[in-house]
């Protein structure tokens, strides 16, 4: 198994985790167990000295001391029960001492009386595997005594020393079982991503409709397979964009191309022939028409550079602020007169001080194009308005037309780049089919958009969106 693969990691963190948590739990009972044990003894022996104390030490000025000695004896056997009991006064004497006890499983403690002690007090002594209670008493003819008693540790060490041996077998073969266990959850877990991986990886550019198997799970492998379905469908989406843009690029270039070709192999036989029929007015109209051609030529491929630039970000926008109703006022006023050559009346409706941010050439280029392809695709006596207002922090710049309108499947594709409705018309007035693809990437780039709507017969509105200065 490769140790940097998830299964591997997953199987590693759940199977520390398991040992961690049996670790902790089998050292707190453990720890539990013996302080449960210690205790019940503790408080065997605190019965027992107490029962001592009220009973027969009470009465002993009545009694005398071989009574409480007799009764000690007979009633508790303490060398029999493994038990060391004494009643020391406070001279240090012992008036009652038992033997040792019966199993030697512990030494006595010494001989001794505690002073300033008002409180039972308790000593657990593991090196001598012994446990000492001592109960203070005093008559009421101030007489002290202390009564002391010492038992076994070593019947509560067996159970425990049973139970960490138990624990040492079992813990093994559980760490054992949940490692097998994780093992082969996390590899079903794992399998739809296994899964994904393999088909991914027969999916090429000459398959991309391909889409990875989503099951209905409702988990993080559902939404990663849907990411990735949505990755290959912009994919495709984008494929399919450069490949019509190669060949859209490729048609557009042959044709001036074929043009300027054909008129400089006609320019050479004439002059290799020296044809008398070719005149001199003939080669100028020639000259004329490769230089046309020429000059189309360098227009789409300016253009191409700039929607290049535009998206890779090559081309630094300014970032001033300016008067946008300035702009548009200025920019209508520079295309009256070619609108008037066309007999096309040309109005405004503008917001006075809207404040625009950005690129002040690059919006008043997006204006000039929307209103010189108006003024292109509308016939004679045709209206178009120009409208600029401020709506919700941004400001709105549309331009309308009464023109012939447009159909509405073309209109999803109008800002493709060398996507024309009429490709013989578009050519003829010197179109390229990229001067919307461009505003596009500039409105974009400002943090805008541009929209269209049209309708044959009546008519076609763009609608630039900017952001307010």
């Amino acid at each position: 198994m490769n140790p940097r693969s998830i299964h591997f990691r997953l199987t590693l963190y759940q199977v520390t985790l398991v040992a961690l948590t049996l670790s902790v739990f089998a050292l707190a009972s453990y720890w539990g167990f013996r302080q449960h044990l210690i205790s019940t003894l503790e408080s065997q022996c605190a019965s027992q000295t107490k029962q001592i104390a009220d009973s027969l030490l009470s009465a002993l000025p009545a009694s005398g001391v071989a009574y409480v000695q007799d009764e000690i004896q007979e009633h508790f056997a303490p060398e029999a029960n493994n038990l060391v009991i004494r009643i020391v006064d406070s001279n240090g004497t012992a008036m009652y001492e038992s033997g040792d006890p019966h199993d030697k499983s512990f030494t006595p403690p010494p001989l001794v009386f505690v002073a300033n002690l008002k409180e039972p007090r308790t000593e657990v002594d593991t090196g001598q595997h012994r446990l000492v209670f001592v109960r203070p008493y005093s008559l009421s003819n101030g007489d002290s005594y202390q009564v002391q008693m010492a038992a076994s540790l070593l019947p509560l060490e067996k159970s425990l020393a049973g139970l960490w041996r138990t624990g040492m077998i079992v813990l093994p073969f559980v760490l054992i079982i949940s490692m097998v266990g994780v093992f082969f959850l996390t590899k079903r877990s794992l399998s739809p991503v296994r899964e994904v991986i393999a088909t991914a990886r027969r999916i090429t550019s000459s398959n991309l409709k391909e889409r990875l198997g989503e099951k209905r799970t409702g988990d993080e492998i559902q939404d990663l397979t849907r990411t990735l379905n949505q990755m290959l469908e912009r994919l495709e989406t984008s494929f399919k964009q450069m490949t019509r843009f190669t060949a859209d690029a490729s048609h557009e270039l042959r044709t001036p191309l074929t043009v300027i070709r054909g008129n400089l192999e006609l320019l050479q036989r004439h002059k290799q022939t020296s044809s008398a029929a070719f005149s001199s007015e003939d080669a100028a109209e020639t000259l004329s028409q490769t230089l046309e051609e020429t000059e189309r030529l360098s227009k789409i491929v300016g253009q191409l550079m700039e929607l290049t630039q535009l998206d890779s970000g090559e081309i630094e926008l300014e970032r001033d602020g300016f008067d946008l109703s300035e702009l548009v006022a200025t920019t209508v006023e520079q295309m009256q007169l070619l609108a008037e050559d066309k007999e096309i009346r040309l109005q405004t409706e503008l917001e006075s001080q809207v404040a625009g941010t950005g690129d002040r050439y690059r919006v008043k280029q997006v204006l000039l194009n929307l209103i010189d392809n108006a003024v292109k695709y509308c016939p004679a006596g045709s209206d178009i308005w120009v409208r600029l207002r401020k709506d919700h922090g941004n400001s709105i710049l549309e331009v309308q037309d009464n023109g012939p309108g447009m159909p509405g499947g073309s209109l999803k594709h109008l800002f493709d780049r060398f996507y024309r409705i009429d490709k013989a018309r578009s050519r003829e007035l010197g179109g390229s089919g990229l001067g919307l693809s461009i505003c596009k990437s500039i409105c974009e780039t400002h943090g805008g958009k541009i929209e269209v709507q049209s309708e044959v017969g009546k008519g076609t509105t763009f609608r630039v969106v900017l952001p307010l200065g």
